[in-house]
């Protein structure tokens, strides 16, 4: 691609994609085989993997890991519009109407991509109606996504965004860390350092998550969620 991706690249793993869940269709041979034309970049925490400037006609597939998409405002804030976890892809493929337009995608942790050219999409997933289907399924549910993140910005006082960005990043594995900076939260949740470190303090407080160096556990996802939504928590005693 380009040197924002440096020359991290394995050799094409047979089974390259058998963990994605957009393939879950397919049978190992038919992953082998889409694994071979899709070489494996490992990525580290913070690393812009695609951006406007350097435009270039890829399809990413997350494997492991996080990617964040985001646009520049005038005023140098990013904007973040899409958190992706693994399984998801990304990238500039008009034929799969995935475009990036703006944005920017960066590594919120270390993680895993699998790539593919267009050439590659068009002979081994556009003329698979099974592979089509997942990924407009996947297109589906992040606009849906991307319509709660506007109307959260809009609405929603800064401690119920940063509950609930919390409760979508926790929801793909409950029972692991969220591996995040107060600097990256601030990002996602579109309000300055500071301020978030406020919020995240109020609600370790509550005792609904406890605060790690650059990691945050949820405690109690339900009470999370229910704040999310509007509700505040009872203080607790004792």
């Amino acid at each position: 691609m380009t040197d924002l991706m440096p020359p991290t690249e394995h050799p094409a793993e047979p089974y390259c994609l058998a963990e994605v869940d957009l393939f879950r269709d397919l049978s190992r041979r038919e992953m082998a085989a889409l694994g071979a034309r899709a070489p494996l970049r490992t990525v580290r925490a913070g690393q812009v993997v695609y951006t406007p400037l350097q435009p270039a006609v890829v399809l990413f597939i997350i494997k492991r890991g996080r990617i964040r998409l985001y646009r520049i405002a005038p005023d140098g804030r990013s904007v973040t519009t899409a958190v992706l976890g693994p399984g998801t892809v990304f990238g500039e493929m008009d034929s799969l109407g995935l475009r990036m337009h703006a944005s920017w995608a960066d590594a919120l942790e270390a993680s895993e991509l699998c790539l593919m050219s267009r050439t590659d999409v068009q002979e081994l997933l556009f003329t698979d109606p099974r592979i089509v289907l997942r990924i407009a399924e996947q297109l589906s549910t992040r606009v849906a996504d991307l319509e709660v993140r506007l109307t959260d910005l809009t609405c929603k006082a800064l401690a119920e965004r940063v509950a609930g960005t919390l409760c979508q990043l926790a929801r793909h594995a409950p029972a692991e860390p969220i591996r995040l900076t107060h600097q990256q939260l601030a990002a996602l949740v579109g309000a300055t350092r500071e301020r978030t470190t406020t919020a995240l303090g109020e609600l370790a407080r509550q005792h609904l998550i406890q605060l790690r160096r650059g990691k945050i556990v949820v405690h109690n996802p339900t009470r999370l969620a229910a704040l999310a939504d509007g509700a505040h928590p009872p203080t607790p005693t004792g």
